[in-house]
């Protein structure tokens, strides 16, 4: 094997690696049509760039700067300059948070183990057998979802040209550790952009 092959292996494992450590599950869909490769400077759609989306609970009022903040920094890794003049700017972003309680309910077939006893006739001893009914086990599990959605939108077509999501269980530790919750979601989805 060549070290090309080697070396583009040992890359596909590293994301998947990553990708997999984060928990976050991202989709990702852009305008075929678009030229993604023009792109040099991006700024935010206006001052206060967050939607709520469908949610069971009001999000913290901070998560929008250190969403900002993540965002941007993202971005410059990969090349691109925020400029102030959204006219000016080859895209512009936006972003939707949300979060929602749901419910897991799981049924499975139990085995619960009896003894009959000395119900058999004299000649078989007396002897009673075991017996096992089956029943069936419910487990409930409520738990919250939570989703952050970037979309880019290019500043002369005025128009949507990409779209990515990341959704994820949220646990207590990723309330505790917001700042690593919201870089591992904005890795997620921002690993899909720009398209290839």
């Amino acid at each position: 094997m060549n070290k090309r092959k080697t070396g583009f292996m040992a890359l596909a494992v590293a994301v998947l690696l990553v990708g997999c450590a984060t928990g976050f599950k991202a989709t990702h869909d852009h305008d075929p049509a678009n030229d993604f490769t023009a792109y040099k400077t991006f700024t935010w759609i206006s001052e206060h760039p967050m939607t709520v989306g469908a949610t069971d609970r009001i999000p913290n009022p901070m998560l929008e700067s250190r969403i900002m903040v993540t965002v941007e920094s993202a971005l410059g890794t990969k090349g691109y300059r925020l400029i102030p003049d959204a006219a000016s700017a080859d895209f512009v972003l936006a972003f939707t948070v949300g979060s929602r309680e749901e419910i897991k309910v799981d049924s499975y077939p139990s085995m619960s183990a009896g003894y009959a006893g000395y119900g058999y006739p004299r000649h078989w001893g007396g002897w009673g057998g075991a017996y096992y009914g089956v029943g069936t086990e419910t487990s409930v599990r409520q738990y919250t979802k939570g989703m952050l959605a970037i979309d880019v939108f290019d500043v002369a077509s005025r128009r949507p040209v990409w779209h990515g999501a990341a959704t994820k269980t949220i646990h207590e530790s990723d309330r505790e550790d917001s700042a690593g919750t919201i870089q591992a979601a904005v890795d997620a989805i921002l690993a899909g952009f720009p398209p290839l």
